[in-house]
């Protein structure tokens, strides 16, 4: 059955983090956590998921329900049962869409504000970013979005950060799942990623294994 790819809107809004409940069943088993790639069935629920190092697992109980028939990257907690499949524990969403252009992009939303990179890496085709947001309370609203442009033959992507002015008391954690494919990239090629930070700001580079 044909999948579409869920491409989540440009300017999206940092939210609390949303979990999907699972029933008690029996024993505890392994437990994996980590980004991932989630499938839908016709009816919406997340039935494979796909870890970033190429193992699959049969999801065994209903996840919330999303949009039937489409590919979604999440960051997720799944226990493995004693046949192999798994149950998932939660599902946080990830940011992830084909990064557009840097100049097609309005300079009025290229907002630098700093945000904390925790860790990052290169798998299953992705640049996976675990981001911390600065914010004063719960429900304040931020906006993380990135693009993407060549320099000197080089690719770079670049992550911005409105905060609205929110003052930083605490932090709260985002996901970017950032995709590789269509650029013509090939393994041991070099990517660069660069983000405002609030100590120093963040010039990194990945290779691609």
């Amino acid at each position: 059955m044909k999948r579409t790819v869920l491409l989540l809107t440009l300017a999206v809004i940092l939210m609390p983090v949303v979990t999907s409940c699972i029933e008690k069943q029996g024993t505890v088993g392994t437990l994996i956590s980590g980004f991932m790639t989630g499938y839908t069935d016709s009816e919406g629920y997340v039935t494979l998921l796909k870890d970033d190092f190429g193992t699959e697992y049969t999801v065994s109980n209903k996840s919330d329900k999303l949009a039937p028939d489409t590919l979604y990257r999440m960051v997720a907690s799944v226990i493995l049962n004693e046949d192999k499949t798994a149950r998932i524990g939660q599902m946080v969403p990830t940011l992830s869409y084909r990064a557009p252009a840097d100049s097609t992009i309005p300079d009025s939303i290229k907002v630098t504000d700093p945000a904390e990179i925790i860790s990052m890496y290169i798998g299953g085709g992705y640049i996976n970013i675990y981001l911390g947001i600065k914010v004063s309370k719960e429900d304040t609203a931020h906006r993380l979005l990135y693009s993407q442009k060549d320099s000197i033959g080089k690719k770079k992507f670049t992550i911005y950060h409105n905060a609205y002015g929110d003052q930083p008391v605490y932090t709260k954690h985002a996901y970017l799942s950032i995709p590789l494919q269509g650029y013509g990239l090939s393994k041991n090629d070099t990517v660069f990623l660069s983000c405002s930070g609030y100590k120093e700001d963040y010039e990194r580079k990945l290779v691609i294994r």
